[in-house]
């Protein structure tokens, strides 16, 4: 069994050499024939393993029981994360990560930055459609070119809409991604959601969140920036619009048109808390 994505160098080498490679029990015939493939692309490995999920490749395939044992543990446990949410007094990432993906118009895809907003998808999410298919760069890549990798993916598969869900800094860090020199292909219908807390809210979670730190935890990991996104993208020509949560049903329905961006102002206050709350604490 492997427990979690191995994220470390010295780790992450012997991986890519082959050396060492974690199975999931009762997933061994499957990852055998995937070795003996070669399978040249990410895509293709991807596309393989979810044809196995779909046959019914499970270790546990027929044993009814042991399904809905899992499903009904999903169940509770996203209602308890809702709770928790829900009793937030102000707009929190979960709670926009919950509206985007109830409110993708059909036959949409997307793309989730890392840092928060693969987080926040994990908890603000109880219920997702069967056929939604989720992109995000994770693992070593941190939040570098998250905004360049929508646009790609926008692009490369323009006959459907793209979503993109990232954080503020995540935006920031890769703006440049608006700037389409005249002549370039642009998306035809590619929105960026961006959760604006303003700063480093992932850190709040992290050891440096901790009290005893409090005195720099601000200048040093929260980073408050207070840039106006509405100015930026209207120097890179991009359309821009700051809705409440209980808006962005409405906008997501109606496609993007282009490029846009639609900012909602949340707030990293109480998130370790709230975390932990949900964690149950």
């Amino acid at each position: 069994d492997g427990g979690g994505i191995i994220t470390g160098r010295g780790e992450g080498e012997l991986l890519v050499a082959g050396q060492i490679c974690f199975i999931p029990a009762g997933w061994e015939h499957e990852f055998r024939v995937l070795r003996r493939s070669r399978l040249s692309t990410a895509l293709e490995a991807r596309g393989f393993l979810a044809a196995a999920i779909r046959r019914g490749a499970s270790p546990r395939a027929d044993d009814p029981a042991w399904t809905d044992s899992w499903v009904e543990a999903g169940r509770v446990t996203a209602l308890r994360h809702a709770a928790v949410l829900e009793a937030a007094d102000e707009p929190t990432g979960p709670a926009v990560a919950r509206a985007v993906v109830a409110a993708l118009p059909t036959g949409a895809r997307l793309f989730v930055g890392s840092s928060n907003s693969a987080r926040d998808l994990d908890l603000g999410v109880g219920e997702w459609p069967e056929d939604l298919d989720v992109v995000a760069s994770r693992g070593l890549a941190g939040i570098d070119g998250c905004v360049s990798t929508a646009v790609g993916l926008a692009l490369a598969d323009p006959g459907r809409p793209w979503v993109a869900l990232v954080g503020d800094l995540t935006f920031l860090h890769d703006i440049g991604a608006l700037l389409v020199g005249p002549g370039e292909p642009r998306p035809a219908d590619l929105t960026i959601v961006v959760a604006n807390d303003s700063g480093g809210g992932i850190f709040s979670l992290l050891e440096q969140g901790d009290e005893r730190f409090a005195t720099h935890f601000e200048r040093v990991f929260g980073t408050p920036h207070h840039a106006d996104l509405a100015a930026l993208c209207a120097g890179y020509g991009i359309a821009y619009a700051a809705p409440e949560i209980g808006e962005l049903p409405g906008l997501l329905a109606g496609g993007a048109g282009g490029v846009r961006v639609l900012e909602v102002r949340t707030s990293r206050r109480g998130l370790r808390e709230r975390h932990r709350r949900i964690g149950g604490r």
